[in-house]
């Protein structure tokens, strides 16, 4: 695997160190140059001194930075890194990253973690979670299995194998940590960690077309590398996920498809907030779906300019119906745009299923630090987002929509696509925002016409 060196006279030599503000943008830059580059190889060992210090330069580093211990106390924290360093065996840089993941995600919290995904090798399929199981949507070179339900893994229930591997990824509630956890099922390192596979196949048992098949085998000979891949296509998409936001008019409906909370030299918030503007004068719809489902995140002053031309429109049209849609991949600043907007328009309903999103205290990706051994990167922050709810939201009746024992965004209403909706690019949650609510009883009606 290859290792990007952030920038010449950083001192890689450091077991735990800051990175400094200054190479921040040439991290995240996706267009950025960097100086040199160096090739890793995962299963190099590295020595116990090199481990225990590892260990014990993140423990200390955490405790003296890191801002937010309410998932674990930061004693408990201290006597888990005191308890890895007891390890004593041959460490490789892949299992060594593997047990800091560990040890990172028990604070549980999205925005702190290491960002480096490697791996040794990977399975040769994807699956995505709905509503009736897990499916997989494309394989490389296995056309029989795409479409298939996954049941277990080497006879361990798919459920508890997400549970299993959970543990090594980041996230403030069940929904955030299951959704990061699907994509860790396909390094073959992780099963291979939580005892779950240890010879060359992995064996599935899959459920397809009314059918069940055991031991589906896969050959473990799958290095890391871009899958050439056997895609199912619905017959159509729910969104255009490619696209950060865009507008959609249905009969007297607008629906705001805001995928993102960033912008660039294609998709500016400034032209987007006008041509919202504009429609809404044009078409003046009588009802406004707001579709955060696929928004990860971002800068929360992205959303603003878009919230307040909602806004304005209800306030002027106070009779206009407000729909908010929201999934598991809601997160951080998109999750902000849903409890801002909450606040501010009454008598919004939410549609989909439960966010990742947070709802308590948190804090923005705003720092990173370095760990040498295991040549990773890991965000934390160090300054503090207090979350307050007040009389406001009591008042407009949100506190429904916040379950706080769970920490995360609950709606309304549960709207959410089965495999076959998936196929044929049925979309239950917006169906159900697009739904007639005029006078459905023949008295209501009758008394309509004699208007």
């Amino acid at each position: 695997i290859i290792f990007i060196i952030l920038t010449s006279g950083f001192n890689y030599d450091n077991s735990v160190q800051k990175v400094p503000s200054y190479m921040l943008d040439k991290m995240y830059s996706i267009d950025g140059k960097y100086g040199e580059t160096e090739d890793i190889n995962l299963k190099d060992e590295i020595s116990q001194e090199e481990y225990e210090n590892t260990i014990e330069g993140i423990e200390k580093f955490v405790l003296e930075n890191h801002v937010l211990f309410d998932s674990i106390s930061r004693q408990d924290f201290s006597k888990d890194c005191k308890k890895a360093i007891q390890n004593e065996k041959a460490h490789t840089i892949i299992d060594t990253q593997m047990e800091c993941k560990r040890l990172i995600s028990s604070l549980r919290q999205g925005h702190f973690g290491i960002s480096n995904d490697y791996y040794t090798e990977i399975l040769p399929i994807r699956f995505m979670k709905f509503k009736d199981g897990y499916y997989i949507y494309y394989s490389d070179n296995y056309k029989d299995v795409t479409a298939a339900k996954i049941l277990d893994i080497n006879g361990v229930p798919i459920k508890k194998v997400i549970e299993k591997v959970s543990k090594y990824f980041y996230g403030e509630n069940k929904i955030f940590t299951e959704t990061n956890s699907m994509r860790g099922i396909m390094h073959y390192d992780f099963l291979k960690k939580e005892n779950i596979v240890n010879g060359e196949k992995v064996q599935f048992k899959l459920e397809k077309n009314g059918k069940t098949y055991k031991d589906i085998g896969f050959e473990n000979i799958h290095e890391v590398k871009k899958i050439s891949n056997i895609t199912i296509n619905p017959l159509d998409k729910i969104c255009i996920r490619e696209k950060l936001f865009y507008l959609q008019n249905k009969n007297d409906s607008l629906i705001i498809h805001f995928n993102s909370c960033t912008e660039n030299d294609q998709y500016s918030i400034n032209k987007f907030e006008k041509e919202l503007n504009q429609n809404l004068k044009t078409n003046k719809p009588l009802k406004i779906i707001i579709d955060v489902r696929f928004n990860t995140g971002g800068h929360s002053y992205v959303y603003s300019p878009i919230l307040k031309e909602i806004a304005l429109y209800k306030l002027q049209n106070p009779e206009i119906k407000i729909k908010l849609l929201i999934g598991n991949l809601t997160y951080s600043a998109g999750g902000e745009a849903c409890i801002n907007t909450m606040r501010n328009i009454d008598n919004i309903e939410i549609i989909g299923t439960e966010s990742s999103s947070s709802i308590n205290n948190t804090f923005g990706i705003n720092n990173v630090f370095y760990i040498s051994s295991i040549k990773s990167i890991c965000s934390y922050g160090d300054t503090l987002i207090r979350s307050d709810y007040t009389i406001q939201d009591l008042y407009n009746h949100n506190y429904r929509n916040y379950d706080l024992d769970e920490n995360m965004l609950t709606p309304d209403f549960h709207a959410e696509q089965s495999f076959a909706d998936y196929m044929i690019g049925n979309d239950p949650a917006m169906n159900y925002a697009l739904r007639d609510e005029g006078d459905n009883s023949l008295i209501d009606r009758i008394k309509n016409l004699k208007k």
